[in-house]
C-alpha cells in the first residue's frame, strides 16, 4: 500500500508539477520519511523526464537519491543505477553549476557510488573541459583521492578552494585521507585550512581532527586537553566524541596494556586467507625478504588451525634478513632454530612435558595485562623444578593447544611467548639477557619490553634495562622489520627518566611505523 508521501510525490508528477514532485520525494528520502524508490523506477524510465523537469532539477534529483540507492537490494541497486546514467545520456545540453547538481559532478559522484573511479574522473575531466568551478575542481579532487593519486587530488581541491575561498569542506575530504594512512602532519595541515576558511559545519569535524593530529604528531598532554575542551564544549560533536576514545586508547602501550600482533607479510598472508573464507590450504608464499622463524611457525599454525588439518607449507625469500636471524650476539645467547636455508627454519629445542605446556598454555590464556601476568608469572615458575625450566623454551616453539581454538593461531603463538618470558623472569633476570642475546626471533618482543616495564616499577632495574634496550637497538633492522622496531620503540617510550627529546623521538618513530 502507497504511503501518503509517494501519493503526493505522485500526484505533483502527474499533474505537471515535475519538478516540485522530484524536490519533494528527494527530501523525504534524503530526512528518511520515506524509503520506498518505486516513484524513482518510474520517474527515471520516462524518457521525457529532463524535457519536463529541466536538467537541473533532474540532476539536482539523482545527486540527492544516490545514497537511498546504495541501501538497495543488489538488482535493484544496478537497476537504479542504469536509469540514471540513460538519464544523464539524455541531457544534451547544460550549465555549469558551482554545487552537486552539475551535470557533470552528479554523474561523476554517481560513478563514485559505483566503485569506478576510473570511469568517474572521465566525466569530471570532461566538465572541466567546459570550464572550471569549485564543485568540478573539488569533485576532480575527491576523484584522484579515490584513485590514491594525492599530488593530482591536492592540486584540484587547492583549485576549488582558490575558486571560492570560503568553500574548504573538500579538505575535510583529504584530511581524512591522509588520517586513515596515519599520516598526522599532512592530515593536520588539511583540516586547518578548512578551520581557516570558517565554515562552522566543517570546522565541526575539522576541529577535533586537527587537535588530534596535532597530539599524534608530537603527543603533548597540552593538545588532549583542547580536545576534551573541545568536545565537551559541543557534546552532540560525535567526532570529538570518538577522538577522545581514540587518543585514550593511543595512549596505551602496546604489549603492556594489550598485546600487539605481528604484522609481518607472511603472518598477514595467513589472516587473508582466514578472511576470503580459503580452506584449501597454502602451498608456498613469497616474500621480499627473510621471515622470521616463529612467523614462519605462526603462519603454519594459521593454516593449520584455517583449514582443519595439517598442512605442507613454504615460504621463499629474495634476499637474508639483515642482520642475520639465525646468528645470537654470543655464545650466551637463545637458540631456538636451526636453519637449514633461509627459508626453512627447524627447533633446536625438544617438546616440552604436558603439564609446563599446560602450566604456561593458562597463563596466556588469560585476559592480558603484562602486570597481571607478570605477577601470576611468580606462581607458575615456584611450580617448576630446576630440571624443567629449560622446557619453557620448547613451549616457545611447540605452543600447547587451546581447548577451543577461539584465539588464532598466530597470535596465539605470541601469548605463549609472552607467557614463557614472564615465568622465565622470575626464574632469573639473566634468561631476559639470553633471550636479547639471542637469535633474533619473536620473543625478543616480550624479554625487551618486560624489561622496560620492569624499570617503570622499581629504579633498580632502570640501568639494567636501558642496557638491554640499547643492545636491542643496535641489532633490529630499521629497513625491513618493522614489527620488531614499532615493538622497541614502544618499550623504550617506557624507560623512566629520560630527557622530553627522548620521548618525543620515540613518539615521532612510532608513528612514522605505522603509516601506510
Amino acid at each position: 500500500m502507497k504511503s501518503s508521501i509517494v501519493k503526493k510525490a505522485e500526484q505533483l508528477y502527474h499533474t505537471g508539477n515535475v519538478q516540485e514532485a522530484l524536490h519533494y520525494y528527494a527530501s523525504c528520502l534524503w530526512n528518511g520519511e520515506e524509503n520506498s524508490t518505486d516513484p524513482i523506477a518510474e520517474w527515471l524510465g520516462d524518457e521525457n523526464l529532463v524535457a519536463k523537469a529541466g536538467e537541473e532539477a533532474v540532476c539536482a534529483f539523482i545527486a540527492a537519491i544516490l545514497f537511498t540507492i546504495d541501501r538497495c537490494e543488489d538488482p535493484l541497486r544496478e537497476h537504479l543505477w542504469s536509469l540514471c546514467h540513460n538519464t544523464f545520456d539524455r541531457i544534451t545540453a547544460c550549465s555549469a553549476r558551482n554545487e552537486t547538481s552539475d551535470r557533470y559532478v552528479a554523474e561523476c559522484n554517481l560513478y563514485r557510488h559505483q566503485n569506478e573511479p576510473e570511469k568517474a574522473l572521465d566525466i569530471i575531466l570532461k566538465g572541466l573541459a567546459q570550464g572550471g568551478t569549485t564543485s568540478r575542481y573539488t569533485f576532480a579532487g575527491l576523484t584522484y583521492l579515490d584513485l590514491e593519486q594525492e599530488e593530482e587530488a591536492e592540486k584540484y581541491i587547492a583549485l576549488g578552494l582558490a575558486s571560492d575561498p570560503d568553500n574548504a569542506a573538500a579538505y575535510n575530504d583529504l584530511g581524512d585521507y591522509y588520517f586513515k594512512k596515519r599520516r598526522w602532519q599532512k592530515a593536520g595541515k588539511c583540516y586547518y585550512k578548512v578551520l581557516e576558511a570558517g565554515d562552522y559545519n566543517d570546522c565541526s569535524w575539522a576541529e577535533p581532527s586537527w587537535i588530534f593530529c596535532c597530539f599524534m604528531a608530537d603527543a603533548d598532554p597540552y593538545e588532549l586537553e583542547r580536545l576534551v575542551v573541545c568536545a565537551a564544549a559541543d557534546v552532540n560533536n560525535e567526532r570529538a566524541q570518538e577522538l577522545c576514545q581514540r587518543a585514550a586508547f593511543e595512549q596505551l602501550t602496546p604489549n603492556v596494556d594489550y598485546l600487539d600482533s605481528s604484522s609481518e607479510s607472511i603472518v598477514n598472508a595467513a589472516r587473508s586467507m582466514r578472511k576470503s573464507g580459503n580452506t584449501s590450504g597454502v602451498a608456498s608464499c613469497t616474500t621480499s625478504c627473510q621471515e622470521s622463524a616463529s612467523g614462519i611457525n605462526a603462519a603454519r599454525l594459521a593454516i593449520e588451525q584455517i583449514c582443519g588439518h595439517p598442512c605442507t607449507f613454504t615460504v621463499t625469500a629474495s634476499k637474508a634478513q639483515t642482520p642475520p636471524l639465525d646468528t645470537p650476539l654470543d655464545d650466551e645467547g637463545l637458540v631456538l632454530w636451526h636453519y637449514h636455508d633461509l627459508n626453512t627454519p627447524v627447533p633446536a629445542v625438544n617438546a616440552p612435558s604436558d603439564f609446563v605446556s599446560s602450566l604456561v598454555g593458562k597463563l596466556a590464556a588469560a585476559d592480558f595485562s603484562l602486570k597481571v601476568w607478570y605477577e601470576a608469572a611468580k606462581d607458575c615458575a615456584a611450580k617448576l623444578s630446576p630440571e624443567q625450566y629449560h622446557e619453557l623454551y620448547g613451549v616457545m616453539v611447540y605452543p600447547p593447544a587451546q581447548k577451543d581454538n577461539e584465539i588464532y593461531a598466530e597470535d596465539w603463538l605470541s601469548r605463549v611467548q609472552f607467557a614463557a618470558v614472564c615465568i622465565l623472569a622470575h626464574i632469573s633476570l639473566r634468561e631476559i639477557d639470553k633471550i636479547c642475546k639471542g637469535q633474533l626471533d619473536w620473543p625478543i618482543i616480550p624479554a625487551f619490553t618486560l624489561a622496560a616495564w620492569l624499570a617503570t616499577q622499581d629504579s633498580a632495574y632502570v640501568q639494567w634495562a636501558a642496557g638491554l634496550l640499547s643492545l636491542v637497538q643496535s641489532r633490529i633492522s630499521r629497513s625491513n622489520y618493522c614489527f620488531f622496531e614499532y615493538a622497541y620503540t614502544c618499550a623504550a617510550y617506557l624507560l623512566p627518566d629520560q630527557t622530553e627529546e627522548y620521548y618525543a623521538k620515540l613518539w615521532q618513530w612510532r608513528q612514522s611505523l605505522l603509516e601506510f
